[in-house]
This record gives C-alpha cells, structure tokens and sequence, in this order.
C-alpha cells in the first residue's frame, strides 16, 4: 500500500486551503460561512446517510474502553504536567484543563475521518461513528467541570452544548434509523448524497483554511510537548490497548490509530476561548500538531501490521 499516495490529495487540498486564506482570495467572513455550511449542513447529512445505510452487525462497543482509556490517560498526563511545571498557570485548575484538552483532542471529523476512508474505506464507519460520537460530549465536558473555579457546573447548559451541536444530532439519528431498519426514502437519500458529497473536500479545505489565522507566539515548549503526546504517546497507548488488551482485528486496530495520531482539532481552540486559558498554547497546538501529522499519520500507517 502506496501510503504517501493516498493521503498526498488530503494534504493538497488543505495546502489549497491554506494559500487561499493567506493571501486572500477567501476573506474570513467566506471562510466562516463555508464552515458554517460543511459544519451544520454537509458534514451531518453525510454522517447520517453513511450511519443510516451502514452494516452495524459487527458493531463492537468494546471500542469506547480500547480508545476512551488511552484518551484519558493523556488527558490527565497533560492536565499534571501543566499544574505542576508551568511557570505561569501552575496549580491552575482552568488552565491545566485546557492544556490537557489541547492535548488529547482529535480532529476526527476533518483529519480522521478521510484519511481512514481512504486508507481503510467504507468498512471503518461503524468504528469511527462510534468514537465521534462521544468524543466531544466526553472531553469538553471534563474540561468544563475542570474549569467551573467555584462556581456551580450547570448541567443544562452543558447538555444544551452538547445536544445542539449538529454531529451529534446526525449521528444519534443515524443509528436510531438503522436500528429501526427503516430504509430513507430514495429521494431524501439521493439529496443527503447530494449534500454530503463535498464534506470531507471541504473539511480538508477549511482545515488549512484555518491555519492561516492561528499564530505561534509563545509556549513554544508546552506546544511541543502537547503535540507529541497528542500524536506519539496517544496512538502508542491506543495501539497497546487494541493490539493487547482488547486484541481487535487489523482494521479496528488500524482505525483507531488513526484517529488517535490525528492532529488537536480546532474546535478545541473554540472551548478554550470560552475559559480564557491558553487560547495561544492551544491554537499553536493546533497548528503544529497538524503540520508535523503530516509526516506522523504515514509513518504510524507503515509501522502498523
């Protein structure tokens, strides 16, 4: 398996995206509202189309434990290694939270998802849904009640966030209809075709897109250390846990992997904000971990059995 030629067009549509947000030929407020449209609309039809129609007979809920562990794992790792030694917000508790999401975080959706389907096809769906489908809830939840600083964590703001965001609202429909085997009618199929045909181009594109407005500053030092365990120890402990623990077939193995050696995806940036706690470390986080996955991605496929 060619592996540098199938993932090539990934990284050139994204390089696309990139050279056309640095130089302005899409301003900011088109790259916005193209990921308003990828993100609410052509993303979600694609994840339900693909959930409703898929073969989840083999599905394996087992897969939280072998991915969700290692997530936590780092999380925590992360979250002591910024209470403890960083100069400026050691024991801060808002501030090693976001470190800790920075650093564990996957871009599933824009950098996991694609490659996976052209490394591995139409098989992983299962696999990826299931993980996509509490990676959010799960981590920005964490972060959030890490990060009340005395006050009360509301629940419903929490569920307002989580059960609002249009992923979640594809993929928990998606596999309520194939559960209920009800087949989509042939034409609200062939439009859901229609618009999730350009989700994971446009994913891509806006992936680089992004990276011409986030800025290395400062935290060159944190940032790196967030980047290799975000894509070295992740994947490594996720590989022990599904070749060894829960001793998974190639394809699970390879899937999660995958997703595990994903760079921080940006929508951690967007939570941290919220806290006000190393949005420069974060975003620096995003851009470097996505530059050197580019090289990080091949070489975890290639030492795969």
């Amino acid at each position: 398996m060619n592996i540098l030629a199938i993932i090539s067009p990934l990284i050139f549509v994204g390089l696309i995206g990139f050279i056309t947000s640095k130089y302005d030929w899409f301003s900011k407020s088109q790259v916005d509202s193209l990921a308003k449209f990828t993100f609410n609309l052509s993303i979600p039809a694609f994840l339900f189309q693909q959930l409703a129609n898929a073969d989840l007979s083999n599905i394996d809920l087992s897969v939280y434990g072998a991915f969700y562990a290692p997530v936590l794992i780092v999380y925590c790792l992360a979250w002591c290694i910024n209470y403890y030694f960083h100069q400026q917000h050691n024991h801060d508790q808002t501030a090693s939270a976001s470190y800790a999401l920075g650093a564990s975080y996957s871009n599933n959706v824009i950098v996991g998802l694609p490659v996976s389907l052209m490394v591995l096809g139409e098989e992983v769906l299962p696999v990826v849904f299931l993980v996509v489908s509490l990676h959010s809830a799960l981590l920005f939840g964490i972060t959030s009640f890490l990060s009340v600083k005395g006050k009360t964590f509301r629940w419903s703001i929490f569920f307002r966030q989580t059960l609002c965001n249009p992923l979640i609202i594809a993929i928990s429909a998606g596999f309520m209809i194939n559960l209920m085997a009800v087949t989509l009618p042939q034409i609200l199929n062939d439009c859901l075709l229609l618009l999730g045909k350009p989700a994971i181009t446009l994913a891509l594109f806006l992936l680089g897109a992004s990276l011409a407005y986030y800025r290395i500053r400062s935290e060159i030092k944190f940032i790196i250390c967030a980047s290799v365990l975000k894509l070295m120890v992740l994947p490594a402990l996720v590989f022990i846990s599904t070749r060894y623990i829960f001793e998974f077939n190639s394809l699970i193995i390879t899937t999660l992997v995958i997703l595990s050696a994903s760079p921080t995806g940006v929508n951690a940036y967007l939570i941290v904000k919220q806290h006000e706690k190393h949005q420069q470390t974060v975003a620096g986080s995003i851009v470097v971990s996505t530059l050197i996955s580019i090289v990080t991605i091949p070489v975890w496929l290639l030492l795969l059995p």
